[in-house]
């Protein structure tokens, strides 16, 4: 069973709430970016979609989308669900409201964080899964992200005949020169697509620093970063400014996007 819940609706944490207290058997929530962009619904991306493939006969799942809109930006069901699973441990907390959290019997039982990739995800999330469920195997280890083949040794470098003729424009007075030359590498590396990643970035907009965008120190706990994150969205929030001219809203938006990037920012390096 798989159910999605959006942040655009104002009941969604009481929704998230009584799924984690009805659930009887092994249950996973979960939160993603769900934008306009997005054609795929929640529960067919992964590794939600190969979690019901493989296990949805003893696993349901609660997915909760964060479509970025301004009707569910000052909500953060998944955070107050992390409080209300470890209302004395905000380390814990803070790591189920961006990880995936399995529950069984509404209880928190294990916690797994996101990795780079939804495959590694899944590879993390069976093997947290099979020590809960004898219906769930291990994992093949051989596949553990990160785990690396021996690799195979290093082949003789090709010998090459000494007496081979050396074709040197300069020895026959010629102005060319021949490929793999200083001169033509040098042509090569001009004219030649620089490799990806090397282009100039001095055109990007500026990355502001998110403690700033925030107003409060470096460093601080990430219980009272997101205080000061839910104060200015609820500062900045498009409604507050409805009665104004059209210029105003749009400097809302604009604020409460940056406010967002920032804490989004600040998520990415507690991971």
């Amino acid at each position: 069973m798989q159910a999605v819940l959006y942040f655009s609706d104002k009941q969604v944490r009481e929704k998230l709430f009584s799924f984690v207290d009805a659930a009887q058997g092994l249950l996973l929530v979960a939160g993603v970016r769900h934008g306009a962009a997005m054609t795929r619904p929640p529960q067919a991306r992964e590794p939600f979609a190969a979690l019901e493939d493989l296990f949805g006969h003893v696993l349901s799942q609660v997915i909760v989308a964060d479509e970025g809109t301004t009707e569910g930006m000052w909500r953060d069901p998944l955070g107050d669900l992390g409080d209300r699973l470890y209302p004395e441990d905000k380390k814990r907390a803070y790591a189920a409201a961006t990880g995936y959290v399995l529950l069984e019997g509404g209880k928190p039982r294990a916690v797994v964080r996101k990795h780079a990739s939804p495959a590694e995800d899944l590879w993390f999330l069976q093997e947290a899964l099979s020590r809960l469920s004898h219906g769930i195997p291990a994992p093949d280890p051989e596949k553990r992200p990160g785990h690396r083949r021996p690799e195979p040794a290093p082949r003789a470098p090709p010998r090459y005949a000494s007496s081979e003729p050396r074709d040197d424009a300069s020895s026959r007075g010629g102005t060319g020169a021949r490929p793999g030359s200083g001169r033509a590498r040098a042509w090569q590396a001009d004219e030649a697509t620089p490799p990806r990643g090397s282009r100039a970035v001095a055109t990007e907009p500026e990355t502001k620093d998110p403690w700033t965008v925030l107003g409060i120190e470096r460093g601080t706990p990430k219980d009272e970063a997101r205080k000061a994150f839910r104060t200015l969205i609820a500062q900045y929030h498009p409604d507050k400014v409805a009665h104004l001219a059209p210029e105003f809203h749009a400097l809302a938006e604009r604020k409460t996007r940056e406010i967002l990037d920032a804490w989004e920012a600040l998520e990415r390096d507690a991971d």
